[in-house]
């Protein structure tokens, strides 16, 4: 059973004084760390469209500024969601240690003020692990959020309504293995997908309980590698529907497509798998140069797919042609998080960004001409287990090698997510930090 001791109000003092933070441009002072930071850390690079500023006042992190040390363990990786309330404006949620946090987020015009998180959950025998706003619940201050933790169980709350409630999977039945991924269905109130180190994944309706015993599923539809089941119940219950792919490596990371129709799935087998979501169909298939893949992010226009992993590369999949199209190369560690910049993509090219355990940021441009498919080669000798020298996964020499047009150190820990917005960049940090990046400024007209 899940234990959470909560936090709330301004009782929770910053270790520093900001002053009169609403006056207080978010990026008019130097970094508080500095004294103990080597100068090889970046805080502003520029590329065509201009000058990109880390905004110092708009670092998001535990009240006290005080990193969480794990004890005899690996700290799970810190992800960040974000969600727009309209006229309210936005919230972030990050996870850290033992503890999950929800902020209002100012972005860059106004000062982040860490004494007053809108709510803090404290967690005893397990830690969160990943986490996910429901666009499609929101009423005012009210929004429905999904945490996942790495002995299995799945909380639901809303942040705002501190009453509200519910646990999935609580006495770890339909899966024992830590939670990767969280992802609410496009468009819907009730429908959210948990994913599984145990290479399954399994479609949960809010509104439903979970069963008091281990499900019993019947075969409901079966593909390539693939099987989808459901529950053997007289009356409907949780899990709606549980998806097994492959060998059962463990699923890193999903994400559906802009319109919501397609899902795409990286597994610590290496493969990328791009599903018809609706019909459970699969599309399409990539391969990584080598190693798991852990994260992937879809393009604005649901075209490319990118992913990234223990090969330390970027990998670009056409999802119109089912080839790679394109691999950068230049980062020095895992890639931990991908995405495209959709603020900036244009007829001619796409803008990708990256982040890993190397402590960089890399963003890369794809031209335009990369997505025509390439003319027939000369065979080449086949490989036995094709693995590699396939559309799935060329050699090196058979798909263009992009250099990244930035590639900086931005932090001293791994860093671990990346998110686009119209006005700046978000980057969370291994050691519990979240860095708001501004944009070049519009010229004026």
């Amino acid at each position: 059973m899940l234990s959470c001791q909560l936090h709330h109000g301004p009782n929770m003092a910053r270790a520093d004084n900001l002053g009169n933070q609403a006056l207080l441009e978010a990026g008019e002072r130097p970094l508080e760390r500095s004294l103990s930071e080597p100068v090889d850390i970046k805080t502003s690079f520029v590329t065509r469209e201009g000058s990109y500023r880390l905004m110092t006042l708009s670092e998001y992190c535990r009240p006290n500024r005080v990193a969480f040390q794990p004890q005899g363990q690996t700290s799970p990786q810190v992800n960040v969601s974000l969600v727009g309330l309209g006229d309210e404006g936005d919230r972030i949620c990050f996870n850290h240690g033992r503890e999950i946090y929800v902020y209002e987020y100012k972005g860059v015009k106004k000062a982040a003020d860490l004494t007053k998180p809108l709510d803090k959950k404290f967690y005893k025998g397990t830690n969160p692990t990943c986490h996910d706003f429901n666009e499609a619940s929101v009423e005012g201050e009210s929004v429905n959020l999904i945490i996942g933790f790495t002995t299995g169980q799945i909380q639901l709350i809303d942040p705002f309504k501190k009453e509200f409630s519910k646990l999935f999977n609580e006495e770890r039945l339909i899966d024992k293995t830590k939670v990767t991924c969280l992802k609410w269905v496009p468009g819907s109130r009730s429908l959210f997908l948990a994913a599984h180190a145990s290479g399954q994944f399994y479609v949960y309706n809010e509104e439903l309980p979970c069963g008091s015993t281990a499900p019993n599923y019947q075969p409901f539809k079966a593909g390539e590698n693939f099987s989808v089941n459901t529950c053997k119940t007289k009356s409907t219950r949780n899990p709606l529907f549980r998806w097994y792919l492959g060998s059962g490596a463990s699923i890193n990371h999903l994400a559906f497509s802009p319109n919501g129709s397609q899902l795409a799935v990286v597994t610590q087998d290496g493969l990328l798998r791009v599903f018809q979501y609706d019909s459970m169909e699969l599309l399409g298939t990539a391969r990584s140069y080598f190693g798991g893949l852990l994260c992937v992010a879809w393009s604005g226009d649901g075209r490319l797919i990118a992913v990234g992993g223990e090969d330390d590369l970027v990998t670009v999949y056409s999802n119109e042609q089912k080839r790679v199209i394109a691999r950068g190369q230049g980062h020095r560690s895992w890639v931990a998080s991908v995405s495209f910049d959709c603020y900036l993509e244009g007829e001619s090219l796409y803008r990708i960004g990256s982040v890993g355990h190397d402590t960089q940021l890399c963003l890369w441009e794809l031209p335009e001409d990369n997505l025509v498919p390439p003319r027939p080669r000369a065979k080449r000798r086949s490989d036995p287990l094709q693995l590699v020298g396939t559309p799935a996964c060329p050699r090196l020499d058979e798909c263009p090698m992009l250099e990244p047009l930035v590639c900086k150190k931005i932090a001293h820990e791994r860093l671990t997510s990346l998110i686009f917005r119209p006005d700046c960049f978000i980057v969370a940090c291994q050691d519990g930090f979240v860095y708001t990046w501004a944009r070049p400024s519009k010229p004026n007209t």
